[in-house]
């Protein structure tokens, strides 16, 4: 990992942050699951497809109401049930225990909420956005244009807050694409510090087996089942309190 900091670290030095800047935004390099590898300077987090478990990451920095973090996935496998499960926690991440989020150990302690990100729309190439807003709620957008809410139940907002990702089930690889705030005031748009793109290898994107081999039917095969909403953009799905803890 002390090569990666380097990494980062020089990309900082190419940056300089303004007044529109939200800082910058990468997993965190001292908090990872298991069978997670990062690159692409701590934006790529992949799991080992050998286990849908284990593949806890959090945000560098604590995050901000209504900072909306945004996820890429790349690589998925259909043999594991579920996927991406998306929260937020005021414990420091370098004392959570990296255990998976449906382990109760980790989810009944105070000061972390999460919320599994329904499996239809975690295909290869989908974007899903993450927030927390000014009541408190937790929002998600999913790659059909549902927005998928829980309250923030277990956080405490006065606090800092990091942003905590599970790559579980059939989901194996993110790109954390960055984050971006409107100013409710001012009316302009904040974003995390821009960062040169790498593509992913044929490895790290599309279906692949449980080897990590390429699938030849790659993302056509997750499309044919996906229900996108009908001139309804901001068509919203409560999720009941009880699902919170996942």
């Amino acid at each position: 990992m002390g090569r990666l900091r380097t990494m980062i670290q020089g990309l900082r030095n190419w940056h300089k942050c303004g007044c529109f800047c939200l800082g910058p935004l990468t997993f965190h390099t001292e908090a990872v699951g298991k069978l997670v590898t990062l690159s692409q300077n701590a934006r790529r987090a992949s799991r080992d497809v050998s286990s849908p478990r284990d593949g806890l990451v959090f945000s560098n920095r604590p995050v901000v109401k209504r900072e909306k973090v945004c996820l890429r996935v790349e690589r998925c496998m259909m043999a594991w049930h579920g996927a991406i499960r998306v929260g937020f926690t005021n414990v420091p991440p370098e004392s959570v225990k990296l255990s998976s989020l449906d382990s109760p150990e980790l989810t009944d302690r105070p000061g972390i909420t999460a919320v599994a990100v329904p499996a239809e729309t975690c295909f290869p190439g989908s974007k899903i956005k993450f927030w927390i807003e000014s009541d408190g709620l937790l929002t998600i957008r999913a790659a059909n244009g549902l927005k998928h809410r829980a309250p923030s139940v277990n956080l405490d907002l006065n606090r800092p807050v990091w942003a905590m990702i599970d790559i579980y089930g059939q989901t194996a690889t993110v790109l954390l694409k960055g984050s971006k705030k409107k100013d409710q005031i001012l009316g302009v748009r904040k974003s995390s510090c821009p960062v040169p793109y790498i593509p992913p290898s044929p490895s790290e994107r599309g279906y692949v087996d449980k080897t990590n081999k390429p699938l030849e039917c790659g993302e056509n095969m997750s499309h044919s089942h996906l229900r996108y909403p009908e001139n309804r953009p901001n068509t919203e799905l409560y999720i009941e309190q009880s699902a919170v803890y996942v």
